[in-house]
């Protein structure tokens, strides 16, 4: 049945993104705020580091094979001490990568073998360029980026979440990409994770996409808040009370649907890239 949802589109409050293994990271610019009533769990976490991680949502598209290594051997000349996080990296023999381990801190370390979407646990598991970051349980590999343009994963990937230098502040000159991923799939997340979307409340008003941790409730099942449903589902009150319903593509007519359902609309249409996603009802 067609209907137009109540909840609009998910826009997180930038005071609580994706945290750094060793460090605080907090959310990108103090514009992101979110009006659906449920905010998406999991942008605000412990730290990678602290905690065995498990791992990426379910996905079946493997992820994104775009490590980036250090620009200079030993002895090369860099402009940062001891080294720059952000592409191209320098300042650290070749086969290493530079790292934040905590606060401001950074150190050389071979680099890890995790690329950027994939689950990982510990400072150095990342390859270089990415950084071990999320909530506890659910930390995954986030490229480092000074603007949009650092971000390739796609569009729903920007250079949006601020890194905490443990002080109350934040890191100045390099931030974190959003994770691009597909809501109703959650394809490009670590499995059992959810792809949500969010919105800036001002300034450009960009969309764009997240990994956030889920739980297993079906379609249909009683939910506190989005982190009880299952990947490709959010909380929401359909008139009935709190219930898991799916997510789909409307651009697509919403093949993600059952027979007797449509793909209806947000409130405020969510879009990223050109393709906009809503919910079955």
């Amino acid at each position: 049945m067609k209907n137009t949802a109540r909840w609009g589109i998910w826009i997180v409050t930038a005071a609580a993104l994706l945290v750094p293994l060793a460090s605080c990271a907090r959310g990108g610019s103090d514009r992101m705020a979110m009006d659906s009533g449920v905010i998406p769990p999991g942008l605000d976490g412990g730290t990678a580091q602290d905690t065995g991680m498990t791992g990426p949502t379910d996905t079946g598209v493997g992820p994104r094979d775009t490590g980036v290594v250090t620009d200079t051997g030993v002895g090369g000349s860099c402009s940062e001490t001891p080294c720059r996080l952000l592409p191209p990296q320098c300042g650290c023999p070749a086969g290493q990568g530079c790292y934040l381990t905590g606060g401001t801190e950074r150190t050389c370390a071979t680099q890890g073998p995790e690329r950027e979407g994939q689950a990982c646990s510990g400072v150095t598991a990342c390859q270089a360029g990415l950084l071990c970051a999320g909530s506890a349980g659910a930390a995954f590999c986030s490229r480092f980026c000074n603007s949009d343009a650092d971000c390739t994963g796609g569009p729903g990937s920007i250079c949006i979440i601020e890194l905490s230098d443990g002080m109350g502040g934040s890191i100045p000159g390099v931030r974190l990409c959003s994770a691009q991923c597909v809501p109703p799939t959650a394809n490009g997340c670590p499995t059992g994770m959810a792809c949500s979307i969010f919105g800036e409340s001002d300034g450009a008003m960009r969309t764009f996409t997240g990994c956030t941790p889920a739980g297993t409730a079906p379609t249909g099942a009683s939910c506190v808040d989005s982190e009880d449903c299952s990947p490709g589902h959010f909380c929401g009150d359909p008139g009935t009370g709190n219930e898991c319903i799916r997510l789909c593509t409307v651009s697509t007519g919403g093949p993600e649907c059952g027979a007797f359902e449509d793909c209806n609309s947000f409130s405020d249409p969510a879009i990223v890239g050109g393709t906009e996603y809503g919910f079955c009802f």
